[in-house]
């Protein structure tokens, strides 16, 4: 998965339009950043990138780069 198609994906689990996504905006701007959309997440790193990331892990990412960057993109 590359970053535009990940970016895709969060915006997706945030219910946000992915459209002119950079990676610089933060995440509770551009959607509901809850305990739901974080279990979303977990669940479609490790089902469409095979990458394990926990909520320990997730707790001081701020930006949609901080998400790419915990799964190596």
């Amino acid at each position: 998965m590359d970053k535009p198609a990940f970016f895709a994906a969060v915006a997706e689990i945030l219910e946000a339009d992915p459209a002119g996504l950079t990676g610089a905006e933060t995440i509770n701007d551009i959607g509901n950043w809850d305990s739901l959309s974080v279990i979303s997440f977990v669940a479609m790193v490790d089902s469409d990138m095979d990458q394990i990331v926990d909520a320990e892990m997730l707790k001081d990412a701020k930006t949609l780069n901080d998400l790419a960057a915990l799964v190596g993109l």
